[in-house]
């Protein structure tokens, strides 16, 4: 890192060790810009480092690190073994073997990065093929999954096809029908098909038709029903009508709101009463009979709430 440097007493013996008043260098006073000089110096230290290498065919001399000299034999591990295969003979063996040797003038760095790269796919395909619970879960819902998929896909094609179906017989734009439609079908036996089978439906001469007879017992019904309602007293008729008002009245009213009702029906009922007996004071006397039918009038106007 650039920030880091020597520590003072290390820097103060450099110093003493170059000495003082010295010579300049010998491009001290050289108009090459540093930037250039420095790719010159790699260049020629590279070159250097090469012929070093093809000197001594291995990287054991050349001052390259714990790190840089793991990643050599690794690819030259790799190339051996490639070789006992028989891989490295012909085809993609051979190729890969060349990849993977290092280059006159690579730098270790890089050669390490090209070898993690090109061993990256068998890396990851080596720890896949070793979890084998997980691959197998997998599967097993990839094919699930390919089940459901196909039902699906066959319930769909069934459903068209039903569709298809019931809308090819549609008649079309301006057919035109040649005869009428043949019903096919047989229709379902009901209760009382036997009898509408056997049932006479032309009345034979000096028999009833059945609706009349059916007309005339709704005549005397009603016949019995208006005599025995002219037969029944005034009292009754009174507790229909009263039934009857408050059915309609209080139907829809709370139970508070009856008894409220209820109360000053029987209030006015009272002062009727009330006011009756002093018309008759102030009359005089009248008959049983008169007597009689003003009281029936009195509950009438009562029950009706007067």
């Amino acid at each position: 890192m650039g920030h880091k440097r020597k520590k003072f007493s290390e820097r103060v013996a450099d110093r003493t060790n170059r000495g003082f008043d010295e010579s300049p260098f010998k491009n001290a006073t050289s108009d090459t810009p540093k930037g250039f000089s420095r790719i010159m110096f790699k260049k020629e230290s590279m070159a250097q480092r090469a012929q070093d290498k093809r000197q001594h065919g291995s990287s054991e001399d050349l001052g390259l690190s714990a790190k840089e000299k793991k990643a050599a034999a690794a690819a030259n591990n790799n190339s051996n073994n490639n070789n006992k295969d028989g891989t490295g003979s012909k085809g993609y063996g051979k190729q890969e073997t060349s990849e993977l040797r290092i280059q006159p003038g690579e730098r270790m760095g890089d050669f390490s990065r090209r070898v993690d790269d090109h061993m990256r796919e068998k890396m990851m395909k080596a720890t896949r093929d070793n979890t084998s619970s997980g691959s197998k879960k997998k599967k097993y819902f990839e094919k699930l999954k390919a089940k459901e998929q196909a039902k699906k896909l066959k319930a769909q094609e069934e459903k068209a096809y039903e569709e298809y179906e019931t809308i090819q017989d549609r008649i079309r734009l301006n057919d035109i029908a040649d005869a009428p439609p043949t019903l096919t079908a047989i229709p379902k036996k009901r209760k009382n098909d036997d009898f509408m089978a056997n049932k006479k439906w032309k009345n034979a001469p000096g028999e009833e038709d059945f609706e009349d007879q059916i007309a005339d017992l709704d005549k005397t019904k009603k016949r019995k029903l208006l005599e025995v309602g002219k037969e029944d007293d005034k009292d009754k008729r009174t507790s229909v009508v009263e039934n009857g008002i408050k059915k309609s009245r209080l139907k829809n009213l709370t139970p508070a709101g009856r008894r409220i009702i209820e109360e000053e029906r029987k209030q006015a009922i009272e002062n009727y009463r009330l006011m009756k007996a002093r018309k008759e004071l102030d009359r005089g006397g009248r008959s049983k009979a008169q007597d009689h039918d003003a009281a029936a009038d009195d509950a009438e106007a009562a029950a009706a709430g007067y």
